[in-house]
């Protein structure tokens, strides 16, 4: 690799910022809050070796070999430039809340897990409230979280009249990933509820003990945890739960397993 000294690397990064420049004024013409450009050359790239009188190489500040031309050099970078922009933009909207489910086709997503249930049905104090639902998008993304999400509150919330529902409205959910340690982690945040202390320290006391945790867990991520993606959610968007904000606290989580190609959605919320 050639060496350069630091004079030619400044005239080089002169040269170079100046098809930055050119290139920042063609991307802002038309979405103005872009203030840098992607440029995929290192301002090494910006020399070139050329054979001349008498018989010897030199190096000169140009534009980067592959390049072509300056005005195929500065579309590319405004290319790079507006496409980076749109994934930034694309990836920081919120997820869209699915709308187009029935009660009927949410509730067809639902899972029956004979095992669970009839596990589950022998620890009556529990007060944590799951559900188990298919995954049938193709992008395993947030959507497909927040879809499974919808799918639960169709099937936990909503009753055959209005006294008797529970409102939600998923439009002001907003989630944040976690690893799977921190989904089963046996720290104590103050002031947070997390899934352990939610499942074995109620309101009102139970007798469950960390073996029946793992049991529990192992029934539904019976692959383990490596396979695990996790969303933790916020909760001021559905007054089931209101009793939880009293003291206690919430919890909203959804777990997709790939292993099983299906989500646990984990809900809590309680009181004295």
């Amino acid at each position: 690799m050639a060496e350069y000294s630091e004079q030619d690397l400044r005239y080089a990064a002169e040269f170079r910022d100046e098809i930055h420049k050119e290139a920042l004024a063609k991307v802002r013409a038309t979405y103005p809050d872009i203030d840098s450009v992607i440029d995929q050359y290192p301002v090494e790239a910006y020399f070139q070796q050329i054979w001349d009188y008498p018989g010897q190489w030199y190096t000169i500040v140009a534009i980067p070999e592959e390049a072509g031309s300056r005005a195929k050099l500065i579309d590319k970078i405004v290319k790079d430039t507006i496409e980076n922009y749109k994934s930034i933009e694309e990836d920081q909207k919120p997820p869209k809340v699915e709308d187009g489910y029935s009660n009927q086709e949410a509730r067809s997503r639902v899972i029956k897990d004979t095992d669970f249930e009839e596990l589950i049905a022998k620890y009556p104090a529990c007060v944590i409230d799951y559900c188990i639902v298919k995954c049938e998008e193709l992008d395993r993304g947030k959507n497909a979280h927040l879809n499974a999400l919808t799918c639960t509150c169709q099937e936990l919330f909503e009753a055959d009249t209005e006294e008797d529902s529970w409102k939600y409205d998923l439009g002001k959910a907003i989630a944040k990933e976690i690893s799977p340690s921190e989904l089963f982690t046996s720290e104590d945040k103050k002031g947070e509820l997390s899934y352990r202390k939610a499942f074995l320290y109620p309101p009102h006391s139970n007798n469950y003990n960390t073996m029946d945790f793992n049991k529990i867990n192992s029934v539904l991520f019976p692959n383990g945890i490596d396979n695990l993606e996790v969303y933790k959610w916020t909760t001021d968007w559905s007054d089931y739960f209101d009793d939880g904000h009293e003291w206690w606290g919430t919890l909203c989580l959804t777990i997709y397993d790939k292993a099983l190609d299906r989500f646990v959605v984990v809900m809590a919320s309680a009181t004295d």
